[in-house]
């Protein structure tokens, strides 16, 4: 959006409660569309009394824009929290967008008193079309309230509930995640604390296992005399 941001004078109090959105912007929606079918009917039949009814209507439209405005900041403040980046920034859009209607809004009025003033056909051609652009910037408006609705999920419950589900699960499984680590740093330590008693139980086998082939390379030097002398004596008993 590049419109440039203007500030409203007035702040909305936080005492509107929330999803009184769209039941406003149904009227702002339609309203415009019944003083312009209104208008044209006058165009024909120039009927006072239907001049009359365009100008209450008129400033019931003022008062529906005002209305629509401030039950979306609301409506905005709530679930604009819960959005993505992305839909934040249509929202933020959705908001400036807002506010120009809001201004917007007590232009066509006074070009209908200008028509007054001023009794020429383009006076006329001027209020008309500038009404058309009006009423064609509000169902635009309207069209973006539902992308932030339906495809960003803006104050809508199933999704506030999916997020906290989402964010449970997120703990459990920051929860899980931590504890696996412990276990696998106690399995680090216990291995390591085995691994250090078996070295000296095997230095000690090694030492024992030396004396013991001493004692059979001994036994064997002792056995080779003996069968010697076994078989010097068998050779005296043959002579």
């Amino acid at each position: 959006m590049t419109l440039p941001v203007i500030p409203l004078p007035f702040d909305v109090p936080e005492v509107i409660p929330v999803l009184l959105h769209p039941v406003t912007v149904h009227f702002a929606v339609v309203l415009p569309l019944v003083i312009l079918i209104l208008e044209l009917i006058n165009l024909i039949t120039k009927r006072k009394s239907l001049t009359i009814t365009v100008y209450i209507l008129f400033v019931l439209l003022i008062g529906v824009y005002v209305s629509a405005y401030a039950t979306g900041v609301i409506d905005g403040k709530n679930g604009g929290l819960l959005v993505s980046d992305e839909g934040l920034e249509h929202l933020k859009a959705h908001k400036l967008l807002g506010i120009y209607l809001l201004y917007l809004s007590g232009l066509p009025i006074l070009l209908k008193l200008l028509t007054l003033v001023v009794k020429k056909p383009w006076a006329k051609i001027v209020y008309l079309v500038s009404f058309v652009a009006i009423i064609a910037l509000t169902v635009y408006q309207a069209k973006e309230g539902g992308e932030l609705v339906y495809e960003y999920g803006l104050n809508v419950e199933a999704k506030v509930n999916l997020d906290d589900t989402v964010e449970e699960l997120q703990d459990e499984m920051d929860e899980l995640k931590e504890s696996y680590e412990e276990q696998i740093a106690a399995l680090n330590e216990k291995c390591a604390s085995l691994s250090s008693a078996e070295q000296p139980s095997q230095e000690r086998n090694e030492t024992k296992s030396v004396p013991v082939n001493v004692v059979d390379t001994n036994v064997t030097q002792l056995h080779k005399p003996m069968d010697s002398n076994l078989t010097k004596d068998e050779s005296n008993t043959t002579k």
